[in-house]
């Protein structure tokens, strides 16, 4: 655009010094036929005189344009490039340019609750809301903390929690079933308790079940024989609907 206009500006300036040019060799011609006709000697030399004054007005009016036309050039291009540098620039970033790699997309660094069950010796045991990547002993400080009588020296409190995992801390002295040894160790820490095989130290890991409970459990088994379904855990004294809702999750029968 900016090139066209410079190009119009001196095709302009090129007509204008053509019509100037025939207007001047046409007063030449007059002024020769003129002085010619009135004095055939002195008119020679005037003439001569004309055409050498005339070309240096040309020299002149050739000189003026190009320094015209340099000076126009000069401010169309300046004002050109100063019009492409105000010109916005689109930061949008599209799909396509994250599709192509050209922009990174942003990733969510907020980590994934969890939700784990903690009991034992810690001041408020029960299900506890954490994150990917919390360990056993920010459950257990979120619990309360523990007892004056938790022996931490039997539980990997560096472990890493797991979705739906129970976590047991036991006392000092306790007796520790191999099953609740799993549990204590992580490799197990994500299973169910089998309350046909559980003895009373694990089954008193389930959240409302206490030694008392426990040992129903335990009777109940040895009367009846394995439970057929968790349902039928329903059947011990003290375990109503609103403590199986809370054991469910739990428990298996396998």
């Amino acid at each position: 655009m900016i090139l066209e206009t410079g190009e119009r500006k001196i095709e302009e300036f090129c007509i204008f010094y053509r019509i100037t040019s025939m207007n001047r060799k046409s007063e030449v011609r007059s002024q020769k036929s003129e002085v010619r006709s009135q004095e055939p000697r002195v008119g020679s030399q005037k003439s001569g005189e004309n055409m050498v004054h005339f070309d240096r007005i040309q020299q002149k009016i050739l000189l003026i344009m190009g320094l015209l036309i340099l000076v126009l050039s000069g401010l169309l291009i300046y004002q050109g490039s100063k019009a492409r540098q105000s010109d916005p620039v689109d930061s949008t970033i599209t799909g396509k340019q994250v599709w192509e790699g050209k922009a990174t997309p942003e990733v969510s660094l907020v980590p994934a609750s969890i939700k784990v069950y903690v009991i034992g010796q810690v001041r408020h045991p029960g299900v506890i809301t954490m994150q990917e990547g919390d360990r056993v002993t920010d459950a257990v400080d979120l619990a309360g903390g523990c007892l004056p009588e938790a022996d931490l020296n039997r539980i990997n409190m560096a472990m890493k929690l797991k979705d739906e995992g129970m976590y047991y801390i036991p006392f000092v002295g306790e007796e520790i079933s191999s099953e609740v040894r799993s549990f204590l160790s992580g490799e197990e820490n994500d299973a169910k308790v089998n309350i046909n095989s559980a003895d009373q130290s694990l089954l008193e890991t389930l959240p409302g079940i206490g030694p008392s409970k426990s040992k129903k459990i335990i009777e109940y088994r040895e009367v009846h024989g394995s439970f057929k379904s968790i349902e039928e855990i329903m059947n011990i004294s003290g375990i109503a609907e609103k403590t199986f809702e809370s054991l469910k999750d739990l428990i298996t029968i396998r």
